[in-house]
């Protein structure tokens, strides 16, 4: 008999029918968004550290090529930038903060749902218990039966809907909050990989201007030997005249 109301409740009632329903996509979106983290995890110490010894060859190029193959959101912000490497500082920040906010949509897609559920649950949970109630109370007027056992059984399977929209909203929240702690500790990490990424740059042009200037200055040192070597080979010719 408990089974019967059990399930009477369950599926007799609007409000319960739409928890049901809310609980369903709770748990789909919170295991989906869950899956999605697992899957685009990436280390960005190692990453970087790779990315740096490829870069330090001058090949960019390549070094695009194995961001491309790499997955993580650190590899395909990089891999949007990379190409752009010479470009002015400013316009480089911006390309890079650019790529770092459409991984962000990313990160909050369909986060949105489970604040939602988070907020609605304890109102539709509360809607079922009042309409629950006026329900008990209009089948005692109608048929004249009282007594506190009656109103019990009518409020308490009235409070079944206050418990499960308690549960969503518990159980949304809990993803919801995880999500976005997620999301706050992975942008942190990208704009990590950004700042590294502008220091292997300033690494790399300064090389390129000390290997400049000790071109230069080799170039000199040649030019030097040359002059000196014409002046060594006329001053014999001068003293026999």
């Amino acid at each position: 008999m408990l089974g019967m109301s059990l399930t009477k409740v369950l599926f007799g009632s609007l409000s319960m029918i739409v928890l049901i329903a809310c609980s369903v996509i709770t748990v789909g979106y919170a295991i989906e968004r869950i899956v999605y983290f697992y899957r685009s995890r990436f280390d960005a110490r190692a990453f970087m550290k790779e990315l740096a010894g490829r870069m330090k060859g001058g090949d960019l190029k390549a070094a695009a090529q194995w961001c491309d193959q790499q997955k993580g959101a650190a590899a395909r912000v990089v891999s949007q930038c990379l190409p752009q490497a010479y470009i002015d500082h400013g316009d480089l920040k911006q390309r890079f903060d650019t790529a770092i906010e459409m991984e962000q949509v990313e990160m909050e897609r369909n986060l949105s749902v489970l604040g939602t559920m988070s907020n609605i649950g304890p109102l539709l949970g509360l809607y079922g218990t009042v309409v629950g109630i006026i329900r008990a109370f209009s089948d005692i007027a109608r048929t004249g039966a009282g007594g506190s056992a009656v109103v019990a059984m009518g409020v308490g399977e009235a409070l079944l809907t206050t418990a499960a929209g308690i549960i969503v909203a518990v159980t949304a929240s809990i993803c919801f909050n995880f999500c976005v702690r997620r999301i706050r500790t992975r942008i942190i990490e990208l704009e990590d990989v950004r700042e590294e990424f502008f220091s292997v740059l300033r690494n790399l042009a300064r090389q390129d201007g000390q290997t400049g200037a000790r071109a230069k200055a080799d170039k000199r040192d040649v030019n030097a030997l040359c002059d000196a070597v014409v002046t060594t080979a006329q001053e014999p010719a001068a003293v026999g005249r």
